[in-house]
């Protein structure tokens, strides 16, 4: 019997096909907590759901968890013809669809005159490409069991807004995917490409292991697939072999198949994979000032929320550096929070504020425009706030895959105080503990502070270090040439 296909089969294959072939030869490997499949695919909790659909007119929920069961109830709503349908179940052989709605429209079907289109509610703010594929994987099967397919899939966003998206315009790609998601549940095992999608699934420790048992390409940072098959096609299978050959002939054996400052990349970020040490390739261009802040904020997706910005200020001349934590103890203070926050900001107008990589960016922007933050402010941030990540990445090679905070940070020494629980996902569900508990278990949301302070504390040492490493580097070549320079004066004695 072959394994079925939901609408999740498109979210795993585009983030790593290996996912789906494990799932499907392997068995399914479940998370351990149900909140982390909703964090796993934009999806909220049951609660926030319902809110934001509560104002939908003649709503029936399908109760029924097996699918076959949910089908039924499903077909038995549509047929009555229901205005909007919560969780509802679509079915045909292996191919089971699972939408939060199914909402009726006017037209023509197998079940009279109207028929249903189907959306996801996600938390998100604009509609994704496993969100497209999805639409058009429900599309098919509401074709199959009403008769007539949806012109268009639809996203609806926490704020209550609908996304709409044309299936047609989506179609021969989504064809493509599903034709590879069928071969993959099959038993045809896809050629295996390390990304960093891997590390959300449950099989990334698998992922990994395969890729870097074998030496392989994709384990360099942040090279692309065209690129590796480009490299291959030179003769290059593995990062060691690629490392091992002087810049200068790589660069004539490649030819102009990649761009030199690619090559480049590449090329060093080998080099330090096979070295297993970092490389300086360039001073960091690090701005001087008197003040810095590190910031870093903490979400919970499930609810749309954000209830942490926590901030280290390090002042020159100050022992010790100064953590902040401005907290929504309850989603409802969000408000609050962002606004003792923005108000500690404007205090520091001439202070860099570091952040590690795009999300504190993306959230402020969002966030400002929700709070009708000033335009002084607004500015304020795009003036100060910069991205360490996007710093370091030109100037130091490290010797990893990844270039998380916890990679790097790890590397120059830092330890968080959570252990191997300090992981962003941890945080939302502490959150979520939080919340249940009704403000009696303290201890959990001390966890979610403390975490959040060695997040900043992790960014400054990072900062730190790649300043001290060029500074140490000056030092070395000064010392250098001093030592030619006195050669020198001997030999003419």
């Amino acid at each position: 019997m072959p394994r079925l296909i939901t609408q999740k089969s498109f979210y795993q294959y585009l983030r790593c096909p290996t996912w789906v072939y494990f799932d499907a030869s392997q068995g399914k490997r479940v998370l351990h907590d149900s909140l982390l499949e909703r964090l796993s695919d934009d999806g909220l909790i049951p609660e926030k759901e319902k809110e934001i659909i509560s104002d939908r007119p003649d709503l029936a929920e399908v109760t029924f968890e097996d699918p076959e069961e949910a089908f039924r109830q499903t077909l038995a709503f549509m047929r009555e013809g229901r205005e909007t349908i919560y969780r509802g179940a679509l079915v045909d052989g292996h191919w089971v669809g699972t939408p939060d709605v199914l909402a009726k429209v006017e037209g023509r079907s197998s079940f009279g005159p109207y028929y249903y289109v189907a959306a996801d509610v996600k938390h998100t703010h604009e509609a994704k490409d496993d969100h497209r594929f999805q639409g058009c994987f429900y599309a098919e099967l509401l074709k199959r069991i009403q008769g007539i397919k949806p012109l268009h899939g639809y996203v609806i966003t926490p704020d209550r807004t609908v996304l709409g998206y044309a299936i047609e315009e989506f179609e021969s790609t989504y064809r493509l995917t599903l034709d590879a998601i069928e071969r993959i549940v099959a038993g045809e095992k896809p050629n295996h490409f390390l990304t960093s999608g891997c590390k959300q699934s449950p099989w990334f420790s698998e992922c990994r292991l395969e890729s870097e048992s074998c030496d392989d390409l994709s384990v360099v940072n942040r090279v692309w697939r065209e690129e590796v098959d480009l490299l291959r096609k030179a003769g290059f299978k593995t990062f060691h072999a690629l490392a091992a050959l002087p810049f200068a002939k790589l660069k004539r054996k490649v030819g102009g198949a990649i761009s030199p400052v690619r090559l480049g990349i590449i090329w060093h970020q080998a080099q330090a994979l096979r070295e297993g040490t970092h490389r300086l390739l360039a001073p960091v261009p690090f701005p001087q000032a008197k003040t810095e802040l590190y910031f870093d904020i903490e979400s919970d997706p499930l609810r749309d929320t954000e209830f942490l910005f926590g901030v280290l200020e390090v002042r020159e001349g100050k022992e010790k550096a100064e953590y902040r934590a401005f907290l929504a103890r309850k989603p409802e203070e969000e408000g609050v929070a962002w606004k003792e926050f923005v108000a500690f900001i404007e205090k520091h107008p001439d202070a860099p504020i570091y952040h590690y990589g795009w999300f504190e960016v993306e959230t402020v922007r969002r966030l400002s425009s929700k709070y009708g933050t000033s335009a002084a402010v607004r500015d304020l941030f795009n003036r100060n706030m910069i991205d360490l990540l996007s710093l370091l990445r030109p100037c130091v090679a490290f010797p990893f895959p990844f270039y998380s905070l916890k990679d790097i940070a790890s590397y120059v020494g830092f330890s968080w105080r959570a252990g191997g629980e300090a992981v962003g996902t941890n945080a939302v569900l502490w959150f979520e503990q939080w919340l249940a508990s009704k403000g009696k278990k303290r201890s959990i949301l001390q966890k979610i502070v403390d975490y959040n302070e060695d997040d900043v504390r992790a960014t400054w040492a990072v900062k730190q270090w790649a300043a001290v490493q060029y500074k140490q580097e000056e030092r070395e070549e000064i010392a250098e040439k001093k030592g030619r320079i006195n050669q020198v004066r001997l030999k003419k004695l």
